[in-house]
């Protein structure tokens, strides 16, 4: 009897599903805003992070498109952009992080992103597995509106939601209307995308994107069906992402710390 409730402790061991969780992640904050065809920049992670690159916008976006309708939501490609971090803060909670959304449109849009990460394990380095450290995890935060142009958000997040990768990964954005709510029309999402920026302050990028072959969420999809692309170098083919970890932030002494380290006894 008592082998017998083992083998079936033991199987539910085994069958027990893995825990993949898509967080909706609450409201973002928009940190910096550029006009289409106008290079700008802003300033660079102050915050510890293992990759950066929303410093240098070189005036250009590039659009997901191929909005469909799946059920009630309409919603697009998905789009992804190579980030290589430094792995110095591997496996440490990230806190927060930015990307960048464009708005090609001439009018505001109220959009919801949705965030989905893979590792570069594919066919060609494009996204393979799902990022599954601990577990599968993507964010769908609320709807935002932006007008024409870039947009850089922040999000942050609760510790233990998402972890530092220690190795090149992709991250990627899908956009949808709420399932309605936002009133965004097909032709509209079509014309969101994000912003490029270069180079990385932190971390690297390469030149290339990939691109979902068909509209849709993605959420823990290993190996989704989609196509590596470039720009052919102008611009390079690189997205607005930092990831910020949960670590101490290096005290530079400040000017009025050693004037006040001079008068001490």
């Amino acid at each position: 009897m008592r082998n017998l409730l083992l083998a079936i402790v033991f199987t539910a061991v085994a069958v027990a599903p893995v825990r993949a969780d898509e967080f909706f992640g609450g409201n973002l904050q928009i940190v910096e805003e550029f006009a289409i065809g106008t290079p700008g920049t802003m300033e660079p992670a102050v915050l510890v992070s293992d990759y950066s690159n929303v410093s240098s916008f070189l005036g250009q976006g590039f659009v997901n498109g191929g909005s469909a309708l799946q059920g009630a939501n309409t919603i697009t490609r998905l789009v992804a952009d190579d980030v290589t971090p430094t792995g110095v803060h591997a496996g440490l909670s990230i806190t927060q992080f930015k990307f960048s959304m464009a708005n090609f449109n001439q009018t505001t849009v109220s959009t919801r992103p949705r965030v989905r990460f893979w590792f570069a394990d594919g066919a060609g380095g494009a996204p393979g597995t799902y990022y599954n450290l601990p577990a599968a995890v993507g964010f769908s935060f609320n709807p935002i509106a932006i007008g024409p142009g870039v947009t850089v958000v922040t999000a942050t997040l609760a510790p233990g939601q998402f972890f530092m990768p220690g190795v090149p990964f992709w991250a990627g954005i899908t956009f949808d209307n709420n399932n309605g709510a936002t009133g965004a029309t097909a032709a509209q999402l079509d014309l969101i995308g994000q912003g490029i920026f270069d180079p990385a302050d932190i971390g690297s990028s390469g030149d290339q994107f990939w691109v979902s072959t068909g509209a849709g969420s993605l959420f823990n999809l290993a190996n989704p069906a989609g196509s590596l692309g470039n720009l052919g170098g102008a611009p390079p083919a690189s997205f607005g992402w930092e990831f910020t970890v949960d670590a101490p932030v290096p005290v530079n002494q400040t000017s009025w710390g050693r004037v006040k380290s001079q008068y001490k006894n």
